[in-house]
């Protein structure tokens, strides 16, 4: 990672039996492999508990890699890991090209020295000030007072906190703490950073702003981030890759945007649904199955999705003119469009008129009117009719 401070590196790697992982990583190699991981628990009467089978990922270095799944899939143990704080049962991980299940109680040391960790609810010590909480791990190291002060002092100012260094943590928001804990991470010049639930404790607003902080610090230091939620919006509004974890397994994973834009799985859908734009509850109360459609003049409702999967935006103009053709009028009556990772992708819940039409039944000016809309959207899906 990029040494933002300018502070010469005073804590000494000790010596191990293992391979120093920062030497023996290529320039190409993943920061972080997980490769056939399993991790096996005893569960309370004794019996085995399996909390991960066969997980295979790369974390791409300088990447923010977003891990999702329900409460009990085991995001927290794949996080542990990492550092070293759990060993697999089974496979390896493997940190800048170092088995980390290898590595001695002193090989262990050195790793988490670049390794950054970011807590949930904060971890602060309550007696000490915002610039002792940071400057603790440089402490605990050795590290001369002059070195720390001008380290402590460039963090504070990366993370906002400038005129609070010598506050207490009871007299600071939720979302100062949780950057006074960003700064402590990294106040040992980490080469990645993992963030524990980082914004499940915070507002909506604060929430957006750790996740700015941490984006700007991404691309500032070229820092690789690992970071386990289980909201969609953080993975959404910070992540590259995301890595979805269903009972211990991945299920899904690739680019934000292809897996928001086309769920493979139920475990990714349901994940998502907060985020969705489902049918209000007053028009879908309104809608009728299109088996009972009798007449034309109707208004047929149409699901229209956008995966993102091409390089166009979505074109709403066409699509409306394709879905008039016959002189009906068209609405939107509900959804919206969403840019990720530059990708347009979004679900419409379209209106479109069913004319009376000489020799074709209100079937197949339907069916007519879905073949029109798919020439201008990835997935087009008919509701019903009101």
């Amino acid at each position: 990672m990029a040494n933002l401070f300018d502070v010469p590196q005073f804590i000494e790697e000790a010596p191990s039996a293992a391979v120093d992982h920062r030497a023996s990583a290529a320039p190409a190699q993943a920061a972080v492999v997980f490769d056939r991981v399993g991790k096996v628990f005893a569960g309370s009467n004794g019996a085995p508990t399996a909390a991960l089978a066969d997980v295979t990922l790369n974390v791409a270095r300088g990447e923010v890699f977003g891990i999702i799944g329900r409460s009990g899939a085991g995001k927290s143990t794949l996080l542990r890991l990492v550092n070293g704080l759990e060993k697999p049962s089974s496979g390896a991980v493997r940190v800048n090209g170092v088995n980390v299940g290898e590595l001695d109680e002193r090989g262990l040391v050195t790793l988490r020295r670049r390794i950054g960790m970011v807590f949930q609810h904060f971890n602060l010590l309550s007696a000490k000030t915002v610039r002792e909480n940071i400057a603790l791990p440089l402490k605990i190291a050795g590290v001369p007072k002059a070195a720390i002060d001008r380290k402590v002092d460039a963090l504070l100012e990366l993370v906002g906190l400038a005129a609070k260094r010598d506050a207490y943590p009871a007299s600071l928001s939720g979302g100062q703490k949780q950057r006074v804990g960003i700064a402590r991470a990294l106040v040992t010049d980490p080469d990645i950073l993992l963030c524990d639930e980082a914004t499940s404790a915070l507002d909506p607003e604060t929430t957006q702003a750790i996740l700015a902080l941490l984006r700007d610090i991404n691309r500032r230091l070229s820092l690789t981030v690992v970071l386990i939620t289980h909201e969609m919006q953080v993975i959404r509004e910070v992540c590259d890759t995301v890595a979805v974890i269903e009972r211990g397994r991945v299920v899904e994973t690739g680019p934000v945007w292809r897996v928001f834009g086309e769920p493979q799985h139920d475990a990714t859908r349901a994940l998502l649904r907060t985020l969705v734009h489902d049918l209000p509850a007053d028009l879908a109360d309104r809608v009728k199955p299109l088996a009972g459609i009798a007449q034309a003049d109707a208004r047929v409702l149409l699901d229209v999705r956008f995966t993102g999967g091409n390089s166009r935006d979505p074109d709403l103009a066409g699509l409306t003119s394709a879905l008039s053709i016959d002189g009906g009028g068209v609405s939107f009556v509900h959804g919206g469009i969403d840019r990720i990772q530059g990708h347009a992708q979004g679900r419409l819940i379209v209106s479109a008129q069913v004319r009376a039409k000489k020799g074709a039944t209100v079937h197949a000016q339907v069916a007519a009117l879905v073949e029109r809309a798919r020439g201008h959207a990835n997935h087009v899906e008919v509701l019903g009719y009101v």
